[in-house]
């Protein structure tokens, strides 16, 4: 899901890399988090086109960490640098004007603090662009004024000779200042060789390329010139220097800016992640519980869409007992429920408003999902994998931790995975965490210390609609299947039969095991019914 969550900035997407996790503790934090997001939700129905403004300007932000950090450390900053400054600069501003004209949502540390002696200290010769005008300095604007007049001179002479020797051969310079002549016009090329005014500097094929020779007059004003650009550029480079300077120390509140667009970059992110949604705020509380209405997780929700199935929303009430059991056949939703679950829990604790209608929670310090996955590297199986992370996880039970055990122990034998998972029951129930497992044993439990769900599964469907539906293979199932969570006495289903139908294991399988388990006839699917 996070990668749902999509800032519009480097710095947003820095602040999603470090999204906290609030634990146990953060209550205050998380509830101030989930009414931002919550407000920002009013004020885009209200106002699309300035939260629009909003992040365009957000979008154009560049990266100026690099640029402080350069000044910080004494290392003269280049014009193109102070330009992309002052555009970061004149961009934060435009965001603040358009933050302020919407309804106040963001507390006052998310407020952006434009630099405006230093935007005005890179503004001087105007807005647009950047350039280090006469302005900076009396010295910069009389080196400049001196270095054009004997650019003027120069050009004056030159334009002379040339106007000159235009008037003695007929010939025109270009642009660059050149004369071409073909080799065939041999006789007006020995001319021009001759000429001492002239210099040949390239020679084709087809034509000779000259140009005009300077005098010792153009040359001493050329030396001039480039003495005074030096002076220029080691004047611009002082001013340079000063500029550095005052971005360095507007340093602590130019870093202060881009950690605080990140935070809003971040909120407006949650709120296009919740608006696609449509995620519910919700409620933290102070008993140890867990509900949730209407739950739907979103992942597997546009995976059956692109099916043309529909997801089932999800309710799950997990208040009064440590554990609840869930039980129901095979693609009865069960791993579905765990990770939606968990997908909620883990969501709401980042920040993020959830795919619900509503829920009720306290924190957790953790939210455990066992895996069954094999590990190579240990050289582990699926059980000695499980059974491996479970030893890690199963000592912090006295935290107020949230397990989602799908179906442990179902790597071994079922006598003594049954009791295995009896074992883990029993644990869980004397420690603080919830946990919720999904399992097909039965006979786990002895008291009323467990709550017993089951997933409703096939259990409403008649005969009749099942062996309609069995031509339909996998669709048809998922369309009948019922996945409701609804109370049980802890006795597991017997849906397999049902499911391993659907799937189409051969009738006179289903018919023997049927029989094999003694159930009643008008169970049995009719083998007169074609497949």
């Amino acid at each position: 899901m996070l990668e749902h969550l999509t800032p519009l900035s480097c710095y947003g997407r820095l602040r999603q890399e470090r999204m906290p996790v609030y634990l146990p503790g953060c209550e205050h934090q998380l509830t101030r988090e989930w009414e931002r997001i919550g407000s920002l939700l009013d004020v885009w129905q209200s106002y699309p086109e300035k939260v629009q403004a909003v992040e365009a300007e957000i979008h154009g932000l560049r990266d100026i960490r690099g640029i402080v950090r350069k000044a910080c450390a004494h290392l003269t900053l280049e014009e193109h640098e102070l330009f992309d400054l002052k555009q970061w600069l004149q961009q934060v501003d435009r965001l603040s004007q358009t933050l302020v004209t919407l309804p106040s949502f963001l507390p006052r540390r998310f407020s952006l603090y434009c630099c405006p002696r230093l935007l005005a200290s890179l503004s001087m010769e105007g807005d647009s662009g950047f350039y280090l005008a006469d302005c900076y300095d009396p010295k910069l604007a009389s080196l400049r004024q001196l270095q054009r007049q004997k650019f003027s001179v120069l050009s004056e002479i030159k334009e002379k000779r040339q106007a000159c020797i235009t008037r003695e051969t007929g010939l025109e310079f270009n642009y660059q200042g050149c004369l071409r002549v073909g080799k065939h016009q041999t006789e007006l090329l020995d001319k021009l060789h001759n000429r001492s005014d002239l210099l040949t500097v390239a020679e084709t094929y087809t034509e000779v390329e000259f140009t005009l020779r300077k005098t010792a007059e153009m040359l001493e004003l050329s030396r001039q010139i480039a003495d005074l650009e030096q002076e220029i550029q080691q004047q611009e480079y002082i001013i340079r220097q000063v500029l550095t300077e005052q971005v360095a120390r507007h340093s602590r509140w130019l870093l202060a800016s881009c950690n605080r667009i990140g935070a809003i970059d971040l909120l407006f992110a949650k709120g296009r992640l919740a608006r696609e949604l449509g995620g519910c705020v919700p409620t933290l509380v102070s008993e140890n519980k867990l509900q949730i209405s209407a739950l739907v997780h979103p992942l597997v929700e546009n995976q059956l869409a692109s099916q043309g199935l529909v997801f089932q929303p999800l309710d799950i009430n997990v208040v009064g007992k440590r554990v609840t059991l869930i039980t129901g056949a095979n693609m009865g939703g069960k791993s579905v429920a765990l990770k939606s679950i968990g997908l909620a829990v883990a969501m709401a604790q980042r920040g993020l408003l959830v795919p619900a209608r509503r829920m009720e929670f306290s924190l957790r310090s953790f939210v455990y999902y066992s895996q069954q996955e094999e590990n190579p590297r240990q050289g582990l199986s699926t059980f000695g994998a499980e059974i491996h992370s479970l030893a890690q996880m199963l000592p912090r039970h006295h935290q107020p931790g949230l397990y989602l055990l799908d179906e442990p122990a179902r790597g071994t034998n079922p006598h003594e995975g049954a009791g295995l998972v009896a074992g883990i029951i029993n644990w869980l129930v004397s420690g603080n965490s919830l946990a919720i497992i999904a399992t097909h044993l039965s006979g786990l439990t002895e008291g009323a210390a467990v709550d017993h769900l089951q997933v409703a599964g096939l259990s409403n469907v008649e005969p009749d609609q099942l062996n309609q539906a069995l031509a339909g293979g996998r669709k048809s199932l998922q369309q009948l299947m019922d996945y409701t969570l609804v109370p049980s006495g802890g006795d597991v289903p017997r849906d397999a039969l049902k499911v391993a139908a659907f799937l189409g294991l051969d009738r006179e399988i289903i018919n023997y095991a049927h029989r094999k388990l003694g159930l009643p006839a008008q169970e049995v699917v009719d083998d007169e019914i074609e497949s």
